[in-house]
């Protein structure tokens, strides 16, 4: 499994910690919002919906990633393919 994350704003403005997790040919996301290190064990992160922001967010992260040759083309190119509508991101083990 491969895990990505990244902080973002919100629409109220607070600050939210993104997880992009990476298993199986399928992408899932997580966030919580950004807390004080004293209360990071007491907020548990929450499953999130993609929207076409945080493909692109995530797109971006993981072209950085690609440039430092710290993450294959493939998976940039996958990101591509569902940001142009080519490909979806779907579990492949459920039928």
């Amino acid at each position: 499994m491969e895990t990505y994350s990244w902080q973002s704003r919100a629409e109220d403005g607070s600050k939210v910690i993104y997880e992009a997790s990476y298993f199986g040919g399928w992408w899932q996301l997580s966030c919580t919002p950004k807390v004080s290190r004293s209360l990071q064990e007491s907020v548990a992160p929450e499953p999130a919906e993609f929207t076409p922001d945080i493909w692109a967010e995530l797109r971006d992260l993981l072209w950085r990633k690609y440039q430092r040759r710290r993450v294959s083309w493939d998976l940039v190119q996958q990101i591509d393919d569902i940001l142009a509508g080519k490909a979806k991101n779907e579990r492949r083990d459920r039928r």
